[in-house]
């Protein structure tokens, strides 16, 4: 069965076409520009905002996505997923099992070798309420690490048999895990990761295959709601805890890729062809919108103006809190 490995697949690809950066560490900004560079996730780093992308590629911005500077990792593979655990500390991860890791806020950052992981590709991290921080990805690849990123050790997820690529990991309640990847991937925990249960996905079978739709992410909103997506627009709220699922209208069928939530309860969605979806309902419903470049994105936020934050594959910026789109 062909392998699914997350909804910007297509940008991974064509980043392999950008020339190869030079790997040595770099304390000093470079001259690269966002606009033209492929970038897969963006977080908020104390009072700036890192996004991670193509080559071990790092962007920072300080005045909320308006300008950005470029430094270099000390890898050269695409990074996929970057996370803030405090104390300037940040990690992110990316292909072949590549970590990177900071504590002066992003502006350096040093290797994290893995013996357990071999060249499974790392497409997502999460920190868990008791300080431990997960990293997992392709063919069920799953870590945990209980010093900030130091070091890792491999677990075993849903059986020993499971090798379906692991999307995003999400704390849905005090101690619950929700866990999302390919084929329509389901799974609950209910005491941090020790045990799984796989759950009936929401997502039917699409094709003569019979094979279910992927999901590419899950997140806790903040009326304790849940809300899942993932391929052809396809997404998901539940108010039980993940029982049961109501699907969410979208006039739609561009992949969903990354999605975060606001402190104000604000969601917002990032998918294929440049575009965004936002919701102020706690998920009830969707508005639209699309870049004007029509590129695909991988991951954006709310800027603490009010504007919307994106990044993706060429296409880096801002939609101003006052500007109305259809």
């Amino acid at each position: 069965m062909k392998k699914i490995l997350g909804g910007m697949a297509c940008t991974l690809a064509m980043a392999s076409l950008f020339p190869v950066f030079a790997a040595e560490p770099m304390a000093t900004p470079i001259v690269i520009q966002a606009q033209k560079s492929a970038l897969f996730d963006l977080a908020r780093f104390d009072s700036k905002l890192i996004a991670v992308g193509e080559r071990g590629l790092v962007m920072r911005s300080t005045d909320e996505g308006k300008t950005w500077s470029g430094a270099l990792t000390p890898v050269s593979r695409s990074l996929n997923s970057v996370l803030y655990l405090g104390d300037k500390i940040g990690i992110a991860g990316g292909h072949g099992g590549t970590m990177v890791r900071t504590e002066d806020d992003g502006a350096t950052w040093t290797q994290v070798k893995i013996a357990d992981i071999g060249t499974d590709s790392i497409l997502g991290l999460t920190a868990l309420s008791d300080g431990r921080v997960l990293a997992y990805g392709s063919f069920g690849m799953y870590m945990e690490s209980a010093d900030k990123g130091k070091t890792w050790m491999r677990k075993k997820v849903i059986n020993d048999t499971f090798e379906r690529h692991i999307s995003k990991i999400a704390e849905i309640a005090p101690g619950k895990l929700l866990l999302v990847g390919e084929t329509g991937t389901l799974a609950i925990s209910s005491d941090l990761g020790a045990t799984w249960k796989e759950l009936e996905s929401p997502y039917a079978a699409t094709g003569s295959d019979g094979v279910k739709g992927s999901l590419f992410g899950v997140m806790r909103l903040n009326d304790g709601s849940v809300m899942i997506y993932g391929m052809r627009g396809h997404a998901y709220r539940s108010t039980d805890g993940a029982a049961t699922w109501t699907l969410i209208p979208v006039t739609a069928t561009n992949t969903f890729n990354g999605g975060s939530v606001a402190a104000d309860g604000k969601i917002v969605l990032t998918g294929n062809n440049g575009m965004i979806a936002t919701s102020t309902d706690n998920g009830v419903s969707l508005t639209l919108q699309y870049t004007k470049d029509g590129h695909p994105l991988g991951q954006a936020m709310v800027a603490k103006d009010g504007a919307l934050i994106y990044v993706g594959y060429l296409s880096t910026g801002r939609i101003e809190a006052s500007v109305q789109k259809p």
